[in-house]
């Protein structure tokens, strides 16, 4: 056996047999010897880091049950508070309503983890973040202070009026209008490929375009 095989298998703590053994396991049964017979180093190995425990349980009846999932949540007691059961498309169990934040909401000079997100590493999203980012819906609500009638009709006529100027000087008819190619007449053939279409002979349909001959 080579060298450097052998000080590969005394590091690992899994040997073939025992990793082989535990692939073919049902799910059930790899979740409950996860620990026996398959002794994985890193966070995996702490209660806390898998995914089933994040997973949103059903939502708080009592206070107690309300503190443990403010707990689960990293978030006050008295910050806390569920999803409304009446919404079909928010409700998740458990997990807090955070109410809107959006990316212009967060302080652009923080220096964040994430800073095209703006997000700290573990920090608690809503649920709705992803309609909420920097390059989709985002606004702080002092917008709706300046806001006036007259204004966003000015705004609709600042792209309307362009585009209607814009049209009418590139449809106009005059022949000294400015085109995108100068006028030509229809391109003339001498004979007709369009009644000899498709397997005719064009040369029996022949277009007199002019004559030299004196009427």
């Amino acid at each position: 056996m080579p060298a450097d095989r052998s000080i590969w298998q005394e590091s690992c703590p899994v040997s073939f047999s025992a990793l082989k053994k535990w692939i073919f396991l049902p799910n059930s049964t790899k979740i409950k010897e996860k620990r026996s017979s398959f002794p994985v180093r890193g966070p995996l190995t702490f209660d806390g880091w898998y995914p089933r425990d994040h997973k949103p349980s059903a939502p708080p009846t009592n206070e107690e049950e309300r503190r443990a999932a403010a707990v689960k949540y990293g978030l006050r007691p008295e910050d806390y508070q569920s999803m409304d059961k009446d919404d079909v498309i928010k409700f998740a169990g458990d997990y807090p309503d955070l109410g809107v934040i959006t990316y212009d909401h967060k302080d652009p000079y923080e220096a964040w983890t994430d800073r095209q997100n703006r997000r700290n590493w573990g920090e608690l999203v809503p649920i709705d973040m992803m309609r909420y980012r920097g390059d989709r819906l985002t606004f702080t609500g002092l917008e709706a202070e300046d806001y006036t009638t007259w204004n966003s009709i000015v705004m609709c006529l600042r792209v309307l009026v362009p585009m209607a100027l814009l049209a009418w000087y590139f449809t106009n008819e005059h022949p000294n209008a400015l085109r995108w190619k100068n006028p030509a007449m229809p391109k003339q053939y001498s004979y007709d490929f369009y009644r000899a279409y498709p397997f005719d002979d064009p040369r029996k349909y022949p277009i007199v375009n002019y004559s030299f001959d004196l009427e």
